[in-house]
């Protein structure tokens, strides 16, 4: 009896059963187990279990899920049959395998599988790029750290040149103060030089007078010389232009008998050189062939001139005219020019402003100019003149700029450290310290304008310097009438 068998029914009184009504065939009892749920008996013939009461199979179960009658075998020819036909249906798939299905299910494999190793080798690649990129990026964060330490070692120098720069303009401003300190020590020392020139040509004038009374009389009877002392006034109003005036219509009178019967001989036109310098207060004419004459002779400032006639009229128009480009109708002025008694700068003229009480358009007729402003020749006829603007300066950077007179000295132009102020070492480098004494505060001081400075708006009028300026200044050795 199996063990997944029904439950017997009860036992009842032992009755004979007829076997010839009990079925034979297979049983069809559908389990109920969990195992095999949903599958049938696997009895295949009832046999009756005599063991047990009822009309049971070995099975369990009873008669009633049996079949009556038991299968019938199957015939051999047919069963042959069968077999040869399952034979001939594995034949065809085989061919069929072998065949157009076969191939194209092979190539489908193949495929697969090249899909699948080319789906291998690209995850590699992938996954090496992946790597790849997370190197970049860190090697990127690494730079970038690098960067922000480098920024703030910049800040922290932009910060230490920062404080550089203002301990700089501190020294700049303490140099300026200096300088200016300078040029009102120039100043006093200049007015102190005039006023000890001054007594001593006085002294040497009151000796001589006191010596010689001939020399006296042919002063006085002098023309020129009695026109200088009636523009002049007295001795000691004159001051230093009338001391300087007349040693030199004394030199012109000794050295050209002639030279009282000049004025009265020219009638007619009259030429004469004149150079038109950058500014009233240069000590000395620039020297022939340096770059400083050179820039002037390009640029029109040493010219020859023809006057029309003696007076003041003519010589104030021949001059505006010729230097008109460069004047632009600004006022301008003779200087006064004396050749230098030096050993070392014999024959040199000398220049100086002309004193204030003299300026006048007026005034510059011939008689006035061989008296106080001209360098006059061994003929008693005058060879040069030298002016200048009465207010404002020549800077080079605007000569450079103005129209160009003589060709091919264009290279003068060139940059020069005696000349060109902008490149030029600080003061501080080049000018000792002053003693404590003679130090003011800035704020009782004012400056000086220089000599390419040109003119500046508010600024104080000094005091004309009858002294070297120390401002580099070539000199010309020798008079130039062309």
């Amino acid at each position: 009896m199996s063990a997944h068998a029904s439950p017997s029914p009860s036992q009842k009184p032992t009755v004979q059963i007829d076997e010839s009504k009990l079925p034979n065939g297979q049983c069809r009892y559908i389990l109920l187990n969990p195992e095999v749920k949903g599958h049938r008996c696997a009895c295949v013939g009832f046999t009756l279990n005599r063991s047990s009461p009822g009309v049971l199979c070995d099975c369990g179960h009873q008669s009633c899920y049996h079949v009556k009658e038991a299968e019938q075998p199957t015939d051999k020819q047919a069963w042959e049959q069968l077999i040869r036909r399952v034979q001939l249906l594995e034949d065809q798939l085989d061919h069929e395998k072998q065949g157009g299905l076969g191939n194209a299910l092979a190539g489908l494999v193949s495929r697969l599988g090249d899909l699948e190793e080319q789906y291998e080798r690209s995850k590699d690649e992938i996954s090496q790029e992946t790597r790849g990129m997370y190197r970049q990026v860190s090697h990127l964060w690494q730079q970038m750290d690098q960067m922000a330490r480098q920024q703030a070692q910049a800040e922290s120098r932009f910060v230490v040149h920062d404080e550089r720069l203002d301990h700089q303009e501190n020294s700049i401003q303490s140099l300026g103060d200096r300088m200016m300190e300078h040029d009102d020590m120039a100043i006093d020392l200049e007015d102190r030089l005039d006023r000890l020139q001054d007594e001593g040509i006085l002294s040497v004038r009151r000796r001589r007078m006191s010596s010689s009374s001939e020399s006296d009389v042919s002063k006085n009877s002098n023309p020129t010389f009695a026109r200088g002392r009636t523009r002049h006034g007295p001795p000691n109003d004159s001051g230093a232009t009338s001391s300087v005036s007349r040693p030199l219509a004394e030199r012109g009178s000794k050295s050209s008998p002639t030279g009282s019967n000049v004025c009265s001989q020219v009638t007619g036109p009259w030429t004469v050189h004149v150079s038109l310098l950058p500014t009233k207060s240069q000590p000395f004419p620039f020297e022939k062939d340096t770059n400083a004459y050179k820039r002037c002779l390009s640029r029109g400032l040493h010219q020859m001139i023809a006057v029309r006639g003696t007076e003041s009229e003519s010589f104030v128009r021949a001059v505006s005219k010729t230097f008109g480009s460069l004047l632009q109708e600004r006022s301008w002025v003779p200087l006064q020019a004396r050749l230098c008694d030096a050993e070392t700068l014999l024959g040199l003229p000398m220049l100086r402003p002309l004193d204030p009480s003299l300026v006048g358009e007026g005034n510059y007729d011939m008689d006035f100019l061989r008296a106080h402003c001209a360098v006059v020749g061994p003929n008693g006829k005058i060879d040069s003149l030298y002016i200048a603007m009465e207010l404002e300066t020549f800077s080079w950077q605007f000569l450079r700029k103005s129209p160009c007179y003589v060709e091919d000295l264009e290279d003068a132009w060139g940059y020069d450290s005696l000349l060109d102020e902008e490149d030029r070492p600080s003061a501080g480098d080049i000018v000792r310290p002053l003693p404590g004494k003679l130090k003011r505060a800035a704020s009782e001081l004012s400056r000086t304008p220089s000599f390419s400075s040109g003119e500046t708006e508010g600024s104080r009028p000094k005091i004309a310097r009858t002294t070297c300026i120390p401002v580099p200044v070539e000199l010309r050795r020798q008079v130039e009438t062309a």
